[in-house]
């Protein structure tokens, strides 16, 4: 029988962003569930930093393979879906461990402007936008700024890349509008592996006075 999604695939012909099989959203049902299954049940908050750390799932299988997609394939539709996720999480306090938080505004942390230039899009400025979407929280997009180039960190050891990171942030364009908003700072990022981005961001922006309350990420390797 020709049914209605049938129907609808063929007036609006689309695809999913990871999968590549026709569906009517930017990521099909069936990816959906295999990214779910890989959220973390037990969400309280990592003690790897001096600041908490909430993460959506764990990098590996669909999610490692979503979050490639996203960075290497060009699908920055994945970034705003795996944003709502987090967002969504968010919402949860008693799934995140939280209780009652503070004002917060929202900053990701960048990658460098030509890295940005070259990829089409900055992931973490993406999944922050749709995280604030679902939180209501304000996003300060342009609070810190890559200010010069790092190499890939994943292949460095942890001092390794506290030592490719080192004042390779700083406050950005939007210092003002994170003054006026007078609110603790959530970092957010795609992936939390050892912690030295998000050190480095909080740093630049406790250097200026400002408080960071915390960093939201999508997947972490961490245990």
């Amino acid at each position: 029988m020709f049914g209605w999604r049938s129907l609808l695939n063929l007036l609006f012909k689309s695809e999913c962003n990871l999968c590549r099989r026709d569906s009517l959203t930017p990521i099909c049902d069936r990816c959906q569930r295999n990214l779910d299954r890989l959220q973390h049940r037990n969400r309280d908050r990592l003690q790897r930093l001096a600041l908490p750390v909430w993460v959506w799932g764990e990098y590996r299988n669909e999610l490692k393979q979503a979050i490639a997609t996203m960075k290497y394939n060009n699908r920055p539709q994945v970034a705003a879906y795996l944003g709502e996720c987090l967002g969504q999480m968010w919402q949860q306090p008693a799934q995140t461990g939280r209780r009652k938080h503070p004002l917060i505004a929202v900053v990701p942390l960048p990658m460098h402007a030509q890295k940005r230039r070259d990829r089409g899009f900055d992931q973490a400025e993406i999944i922050a936008q749709h995280f604030c979407q679902v939180t209501g929280l304000p996003l300060v997009a342009q609070g810190l700024q890559r200010v010069r180039p790092t190499q890939a960190l994943f292949q460095l050891s942890p001092e390794a890349r506290q030592r490719e990171l080192d004042q390779a942030l700083q406050l950005g364009a939007a210092q003002a509008e994170l003054q006026r908003l007078d609110r603790q700072i959530l970092l957010i990022d795609d992936i939390f592996t050892t912690g030295a981005t998000a050190r480095a961001g909080a740093t630049a922006l406790r250097s200026a006075g400002f408080s960071v309350y915390g960093l939201a990420a999508i997947a972490t390797t961490a245990h």
